[in-house]
């Protein structure tokens, strides 16, 4: 290919990505202030990604637009009063991610330690962090019990080693409890009785709400996610009587909010990695070419996340 030019995912309209995303050759873009250009070792898949293809995501494209969120790579060149060098290892959160190139500002950027490889930090940037920053939303400690939904999404399973390596208990819940008047009972017996210190919710919808007499007083209810887009039916006793508090939670706010301790948040998190606390599995590796199959690949469900590789890097 000519070093001018570089493959790329590209999508004109929101949509289903099987349907409007397609790999073009485009020229292979220049970094601005503040800006590098990161050569592309792996990329991974996500639901966000679906999202923001769909034009359902709380970033909007802008057409043609490059598809892709997460990824890892080396940069190559770094723009006008950037502080990291040519050759660095970087993880990033930022649209374009599934091409062979992608300019990323420097603020989105984590560098990666050597111990990590690039199929881990091909993740970092969204579900390890997330899965820290809820931890911190939840405020639990050791000896209390969480729960989290949708359990065996990787973002759980990512909550469930980080919470047990500090000593908080983990309830883990099938996406659908509501309806199902022993739910209650079923969740405080497999507790022992002890009521749920918070609730990681990834569903929404009635499920939530059912769940709010299992939860002790002064509790947290984190929703991060949106299965169950039907409204969650709540009685403003259950918020009152048990002061329970329940607050959203988006990975662009909480890394706003958190700005002045983001390096040691980042330091944490990749230590975690590589203690095995935080799990990455990858169920199944692309070439980019293959984008299309990755893209069936991860519709059909699995542990582990489905990765876009870059050369013979992974």
């Amino acid at each position: 290919m000519d070093k001018k030019r570089m493959l790329a995912a590209v999508f004109d309209c929101a949509g289903d990505a099987l349907q409007v995303v397609r790999l073009r050759t485009v020229p292979i873009p220049r970094p601005g202030p503040g800006e590098v250009l990161v050569r592309l070792q792996a990329a991974s898949i996500h639901p966000a990604d679906h999202l923001f293809i769909a034009g359902r995501y709380r970033s909007q494209p802008v057409f043609p637009q490059g598809a892709g969120l997460v990824g890892a790579g080396v940069i190559v060149q770094p723009g006008p009063s950037v502080g990291l060098a040519e050759g660095t290892r970087v993880a990033f959160r930022h649209p374009g991610a599934w091409a062979e190139y992608a300019i990323v500002p420097q603020t989105r950027l984590f560098a990666v330690p050597a111990a990590v490889g690039m199929a881990a930090a091909s993740q970092f940037a969204l579900n390890p962090i997330t899965a820290w920053g809820l931890l911190q939303a939840a405020g639990v400690g050791p000896g209390d019990w969480l729960a989290v939904n949708a359990a065996t999404s990787n973002v759980a399973g990512m909550v469930r080693g980080l919470a047990q390596s500090r000593g908080v208990q983990v309830l883990e819940l099938p996406r659908q409890v509501a309806g199902d008047a022993g739910a209650v009972p079923r969740l405080l017996a497999a507790t022992g009785g002890a009521p749920l210190a918070a609730l990681l919710d990834a569903v929404g919808g009635p499920a939530v709400a059912d769940m709010l007499p299992a939860l002790r007083q002064g509790a947290v209810v984190v929703s991060y996610g949106m299965l169950d887009d039907h409204p969650a039916p709540v009685r403003t006793a259950d918020l009152i009587y048990r002061n329970i508090t329940w607050r959203g939670f988006g990975i662009d706010h909480w890394l706003a909010q958190h700005e002045d301790t983001r390096d040691a948040v980042a330091e944490s998190v990749w230590n975690a990695i590589v203690a095995g606390h935080m799990p990455l599995p990858v169920r199944a590796r692309f070439a980019l070419e293959a984008l299309p199959q990755a893209l069936g690949a991860d519709a059909a469900g699995g542990a582990g996340k489905v990765l876009l590789r870059f050369g013979e890097v992974l």
